[in-house]
C-alpha cells in the first residue's frame, strides 16, 4: 500500500478545493475563536513576521495582518490559497499567500519571528516533520503555537451526527481514528512538540462553539470538509434519513432558532531553542 492510499480525506489537499466556501462559512468561525487565543499566546511585537502553516481559507492569517503582523500564509490546497488571496484583496490587507506543502517549507532557516497552525500541522501525514519545519524557519527565541482537538466526546457536532446515525442504523460503520485526534491527549501533544525539538512547552485547554442560524441550515452544510463528507458518504444509502434525524435532534434542543454546539481544543505554545 502506498502512503497516498493510506491518507484520510482531510489529509488530501486536492479534496479541500471542493470545500473552500462551506469550510469558511460553517467551520472557520469556530476555528477562529480558538485561533484568537493562539494569536494572543504568541505575544507578537508590532511588525513581527509570522508564518501560518495550513492556513485554510485564511481567517487566522487575515486577523494577524489586521493586527499589523507581516504574514506569510501557506496551504497545499490551491483552492484555499486562491480564496485567501481574494479575501486579502477585498480587505485591503497585505498577505503573502503560497501553495506549499507544510512538511517541506521552501524558506531559509530563521525566516520568521513566529509561527502558528490552527488544526493544520496536526493533520499532516507527518505532523512531526511539519512542526520541525516551523521550528527551522522560526528564529531562535521565537514562539510557535498549534491548535488541536481534545476531548472528542465533547465535540458536539460529531456527537450529534453519530447519535442521529445510531437512531437510524443498527450500528455505526467501522472507521479509523481521525487524524485530527492523534494528539487529543495532553501527553501526545506534548510529545509532538518535544519530537520537533522545541522548548518551554505550555499546553492549555480552550472551549469554543460552532454556531448556526438554525438546525436546517447546519444540516444542509454539514459536509464542510472532506472528512465530514466522507463520514456522511459512509452512511449511504441512509444519508438523507440520518441528516433528517440530525436536524430533528437539534430542533428539539434549540427550537427553530440559533444552534450552538460546543467543542474543546488544546492550544500548545513552545519556543524555538538557540541553535547549536
Amino acid at each position: 500500500m502506498t502512503i497516498q492510499a493510506a491518507l484520510q480525506p482531510d489529509q488530501k489537499p486536492q479534496l479541500w478545493d471542493d470545500h473552500v466556501c462551506l469550510y469558511e462559512e460553517v467551520f472557520e468561525p469556530l476555528s477562529q475563536r480558538l485561533a484568537l487565543k493562539a494569536i494572543e499566546a504568541l505575544s507578537l511585537k508590532p511588525g513581527a513576521s509570522v508564518i501560518d502553516s495550513a492556513a485554510g481559507a485564511g481567517g487566522t492569517a487575515l486577523e494577524l495582518a489586521r493586527r499589523g503582523a507581516r504574514v506569510t500564509a501557506v496551504d497545499a490546497s490551491a483552492g484555499m490559497a486562491a480564496r485567501m488571496k481574494e479575501r486579502a484583496t477585498a480587505a485591503g490587507l497585505p498577505l503573502d499567500v503560497l501553495v506549499m506543502d507544510g512538511q517541506r517549507l521552501a524558506f531559509p532557516d530563521a525566516s520568521f519571528d513566529a509561527a502558528l497552525s490552527v488544526f493544520g500541522v496536526i493533520l499532516y501525514p507527518d505532523a512531526a516533520a511539519g512542526l520541525s519545519e516551523l521550528r527551522r524557519v522560526v528564529k531562535p527565541g521565537g514562539r510557535i503555537a498549534l491548535v488541536t482537538w481534545t476531548e472528542p466526546d465533547a465535540y458536539e457536532l460529531v456527537r450529534e451526527i453519530r447519535t442521529a446515525a445510531t437512531s437510524v442504523l443498527s450500528g455505526l460503520p467501522a472507521s479509523a481514528l481521525p487524524a485530527q485526534l492523534r494528539f487529543k491527549d495532553r501527553d501526545q501533544f506534548q510529545a509532538l512538540f518535544e519530537a520537533a525539538g522545541l522548548s518551554r512547552i505550555a499546553i492549555d485547554a480552550a472551549a469554543a462553539s460552532l454556531k448556526a442560524p438554525c438546525a436546517g441550515w447546519l444540516a444542509d452544510r454539514v459536509a464542510f470538509a472532506p472528512g465530514m463528507a466522507a463520514m456522511l458518504a459512509g452512511f449511504r444509502p441512509h444519508e438523507a434519513r440520518i441528516l433528517d434525524a440530525f436536524r430533528s435532534r437539534l430542533e428539539r434542543r434549540f427550537g427553530n432558532g440559533e444552534v450552538e454546539l460546543y467543542a474543546r481544543a488544546f492550544i500548545g505554545v513552545a519556543v524555538v531553542p538557540a541553535r547549536r
